[in-house]
C-alpha cells in the first residue's frame, strides 16, 4: 500500500506530549446498562502513564463506571481549515478500564484545575468547590493510537 495516499500518520512523541499538556477537553466514553455509550466532555491531567480526572460524585458518567470499568477517551485538536477544503487534526484515542477512587482533600481535581484555570484571569477559581465530594477517575490505557491527518 502506498503510505503517501493514507488519511493518517502516527503523531511523533513531541506531538504527543503537546496534546497531553494543552489544555484541551477530552470525551470520556462510558456505556450504559443497554449497551450504548454516552460521551463527557471531561478535563483531564497525563500523570506517570495515566489519565487522571474528577467528577463531583453523584455524576451519571460515575454510575456507568461502577457498572462497566472500560472506557474510551478521545483527545483532539483540529489545524483549522486547509486551501483544499480539509480540517486535519491530531488525536488521541484511549481504551482502558476505568478505576474510581474519592478525591480527599480535592488534591487530584486542584491539579487538574491548575492545568486548565489560569489563577491571574480567575484568582483562586481552581480551588473553588473542594468541598464537596469528589471522585477520582484513573485510566491506565490498555491501548492508545496517536494520529495526526495529512
Amino acid at each position: 500500500m502506498d503510505r503517501s495516499v493514507l488519511p493518517m500518520r502516527p503523531l511523533r512523541p513531541a506531538e504527543i506530549a503537546e496534546l497531553l499538556a494543552d489544555d484541551l477537553v477530552a470525551h470520556l466514553a462510558t456505556i450504559d446498562a443497554s449497551g450504548y455509550p454516552h460521551v463527557t466532555p471531561i478535563w483531564f491531567l497525563w500523570d506517570r502513564g495515566a489519565f487522571r480526572l474528577t467528577s463531583f460524585a453523584e455524576r451519571p458518567h460515575l454510575h456507568r463506571i461502577r457498572a462497566n470499568p472500560r472506557v474510551g477517551l478521545v483527545i483532539d485538536r483540529e489545524a483549522g481549515l486547509r486551501p483544499d477544503g480539509e480540517r486535519p487534526n491530531r488525536q488521541i484515542r484511549v481504551i482502558g478500564d476505568a478505576r474510581l477512587a474519592e478525591d480527599p482533600n480535592g488534591m487530584w481535581t486542584s491539579r487538574i484545575r491548575e492545568k486548565y484555570i489560569d489563577d491571574r484571569i480567575a484568582p483562586g477559581a481552581a480551588q473553588r468547590d473542594l468541598g464537596r465530594a469528589r471522585m477520582l477517575i484513573t485510566i491506565i490505557p490498555d491501548r492508545l493510537l496517536a494520529l495526526a491527518g495529512r
